[in-house]
């Protein structure tokens, strides 16, 4: 049985009165999920949009190499599956439960007949789309500010000696070219080093004021901006 209170706190179904979520809720069943029990694999057809009603869900990628990247833990009221049901292309990340979660769940054709008769469901969709952009945009941004940081590092590593004193004289410009990166990239970048105390700007250059904290940046794995 659908819980039509439950429906009013997800995403999709914000704002719609009492006789519509009771009408959308034909369309709905619950599924419960055992912790660390995989929802949809990365690349799986996409038929099923899923709501988070109690417990969490990891959203990750894995690589070719096995390595895995979480997207998002999605938590109660949010959706997840989006992107592959509205495209229709495969799933483009796995998700499994953190914890034992109960979900409501709605197959592609029935969502679609929902969001024709109903457009404020259509209206919270496409919010609810541009907030999942917004996001991965940022997540992407600092994934990328991570990796920059360890590029530099390690560039200053490269051309620099920790001697006090001692400065490099490559521009903010020749160090993003030699990184593959901006220059603004790269002064966010010292700045954050520079706040980590592993070194300092000057008239003259950069000095490295401690070498093994600029080694652990170099070698760090996912330094983020924050």
């Amino acid at each position: 049985m659908i819980d039509t209170e439950v429906l009013k706190g997800i995403c999709y179904f914000e704002g719609c009165s009492s006789a519509e979520l009771r009408s959308i809720s034909r369309f709905i069943s619950k599924r419960e999920v055992r912790q660390r029990e995989t929802v949809v694999f990365q690349g799986d057809p996409s038929n099923t949009l899923y709501f988070v009603v109690s417990g969490g869900i990891k959203v990750y990628k894995t690589s070719v190499a096995g390595k895995e990247q979480i997207l998002h833990i999605a938590q109660k009221g949010e959706s997840i599956g989006d992107i592959g049901v509205f495209d229709g292309g495969p799933a483009p990340a796995s998700m499994m439960a953190i914890t034992t979660t109960t979900l409501y769940q709605i197959k592609k054709e029935d969502l679609d007949s929902v969001i024709r008769k109903y457009p404020k469901v259509a209206l919270n969709a496409l919010r609810t789309l541009a907030t999942r952009v917004r996001r991965d945009s940022r997540l992407v941004e600092e994934l990328s500010f991570g990796q920059v940081v360890n590029r530099v590092a390690q560039l200053l590593l490269k051309y620099m000696e920790w001697e006090t004193g001692s400065g490099i004289r490559l521009t903010q410009k020749d160090m993003a070219n030699m990184v593959g990166s901006s220059r603004e990239m790269v002064n966010k970048s010292l700045k954050y080093m520079e706040d980590q105390k592993a070194l300092r700007t000057t008239r003259k250059g950069i000095e490295i004021i401690n070498g093994k904290i600029l080694e652990n940046i170099a070698e760090a794995v996912g330094v983020h901006s924050s």
